[in-house]
């Protein structure tokens, strides 16, 4: 018996053998591309622009140990991330397509069919069967509720991340084989993916924890090594870590009030699987939960994590083999399930990103994959006939995902659909709100439809009094009416609420210079640049109004 028999294969009649398993395979690819191909005409959404086109690092020359060397930055902001794969990627979409969306939408699509792939092969080598396999994939790649991953462009910190990660996961599954020799090189290969797939998300880690079902159903020999494998890549990316940009990010935990931790942990948990088994059209984007700690709330997520647990328990009893996928969802999405215990939490809200799905999703995917070719095993005299349940099945959620991730992919068209999809979420939190109208009204704003803009920046303010952003950008709209005494008001509110606003203090400082009044600009320009200093901008409006001279070219 094969290795692959031995650990469960389901081998159903889910496809014509007749068409040979290079055209099942092709089109396990080519059916997602043509679902997605829509996407190629999207446009930079949300804060592309800050993200990719406004970094150095991304549009100036290739400067390796810069882009290893540095966090994540948003318009000179700091964020605790670490994830120099992703600007790297950034960086060959610019330097092959310039700002032409089309071409980072493209590299977007290619790792989306790149883990479609990957996820074919990690359950083929799982001991799935080239049926269940085939059906799962096929699934995953057409799921819903991956539309955030890949209909956003800075979706691509999960798709190169969960690419890493399945790749890994095929390396190790595929040195836990019963015929694999001593000293294989291929779970160092595990190992060397998973730093990878660190370097692109940070979540990649939960491999680590995932992974150990697997070992727990499988053989013994060689354990000791591919466990040792991955934990270096894991701690090799945390030394690098550690000596380029500091240490892992602190997680502010708050255990109180708990009875509230407990209902949002079980909500989100709750959530995430209706994300999962019952999508819908609606957008989930930067949506804030809330919960209660009511005995009839906490139902649900209770339901959810009975059938985990007693799915688990049956698996271990009955199929060792469905174990470690049923394992796969928990495990990988238990950053996401932490939030229900970050402080500020009840206050604003438990996050919800249905981008967090996209990994965990491979579980779920596999197992409906399975069950499938289960229903149209010859055992059960079903798999031969066409209208076989596997087979019909397998055709009705295949278009209805199809459908469905089309409808749900057109938000991230344009951001004149993104901020209104957003707006229309239920419960959406008043900062979100206020970020979703400030947002739309930049995009007005650049298109020069002043009214519209002035509309959307007064009602970020009408949801946010303190938003300064929307006080910055109403300023820049005045000025761009040539209006630069109603502009001051709002640029010095603006660097009011936030004194490290660089931008806003360059925008008050042509507002000062605009009414002759070059003492009050020079101030203004000098303390941007301070903040800023690598701002030609600033510089330029300071050697304008009698400051320091520009430097550089």
């Amino acid at each position: 018996m094969s290795p692959a028999r031995a650990a469960g294969t389901v081998d159903g009649g889910l496809t014509d053998r007749a068409a040979g398993p290079r055209r099942r395979r092709l089109a396990l690819l080519l059916l997602p591309a043509l679902v997605l191909a829509g996407t190629l005409g999207f446009d930079f959404v949300f804060d592309d622009d800050l993200v990719i086109l406004a970094d150095p690092l991304v549009t100036g020359p290739l400067d390796l140990p810069a882009i290893f060397s540095q966090g994540v930055r948003v318009a000179d902001v700091p964020l605790p991330y670490y994830r120099p794969l992703v600007t790297l990627s950034y960086w060959v979409d610019h330097a092959l397509w310039g700002e032409n969306p089309a071409g980072y939408r493209l590299s977007n699509l290619l790792w989306y069919l790149g883990g479609v792939w990957l996820v074919f092969t990690a359950a083929r080598r799982a001991g799935t069967g080239d049926e269940a396999a085939w059906a799962g994939a096929l699934l995953f790649g057409l799921l819903p509720v991956h539309a955030e991953a890949v209909g956003w462009i800075q979706g691509r910190v999960d798709l190169i991340s969960a690419a890493c990660v399945l790749g890994a996961l095929c390396l190790a599954l595929a040195a836990r084989r019963a015929d694999a020799a001593g000293g294989d090189w291929r779970p160092w290969a595990a190992g060397l993916l998973l730093f990878l797939g660190l370097l692109a998300k940070e979540s990649a880690a939960m491999l680590l924890l995932a992974w150990l079902p697997w070992e727990a159903t499988g053989p013994a020999a060689g354990r000791r090594t591919r466990l040792a494998a991955l934990a270096a890549g894991g701690l090799a990316y945390g030394v690098l870590r550690g000596l380029l940009v500091g240490g892992l990010p602190g997680f502010p935990l708050d255990m109180h009030p708990a009875a509230l931790r407990i209902a949002a942990l079980l909500g989100l948990l709750e959530e995430y699987a209706r994300l999962l088994a019952l999508p819908e059209p609606g957008l989930h984007f930067f949506r804030a939960l809330r919960f209660a700690p009511d005995p009839a709330a906490l139902l649900p997520g209770l339901a959810v994590l009975g059938l985990l647990l007693g799915g688990g328990w049956l698996a271990g009893r009955q199929a060792r083999h469905l174990l470690p996928w049923i394992a796969w969802l928990p495990a990988t999405l238990a950053p996401a399930l932490l939030l229900a215990f970050s402080r500020p939490a009840p206050e604003v809200g438990f996050f919800l990103a249905e981008r967090y799905l996209y990994l965990p999703s491979v579980g779920w995917c596999v197992l409906l994959g399975i069950l499938l070719a289960r229903a149209a095993s010859p055992a059960g005299r079903l798999g031969a006939h066409p209208l076989s349940v596997g087979r019909v099945c397998l055709a009705g959620l295949a278009v209805g995902y199809a459908a469905l991730l089309v409808v749900r992919l057109q938000p991230w068209a344009d951001s004149t659909l993104l901020y209104p999809a957003m707006l229309a979420q239920p419960g959406l939190p008043a900062s979100v709100r206020a970020l979703a109208h400030n947002n739309l009204g930049r995009v007005r704003l650049e298109r020069a439809e002043y009214a519209a803009a002035r509309r959307e920046f007064e009602s970020a303010l009408a949801e946010a009094p303190g938003h300064a952003a929307a006080q910055n950008n109403l300023g820049v709209l005045l000025l761009r009416q040539g209006r630069p005494a109603e502009a001051r008001p709002r640029l010095e509110a603006a660097v009011r609420l936030d004194p490290n606003y660089a931008d806003a203090y360059g925008n008050l400082g042509a507002a000062l210079e605009a009414l002759e009044d070059p003492g009050a600009a020079r101030r203004a320009y000098a303390r941007g640049l301070a903040l800023a200093p690598g701002s030609r901008r600033l510089a330029e409006g300071l050697a304008r109004v009698g400051g320091a001279e520009r430097r550089g070219p």
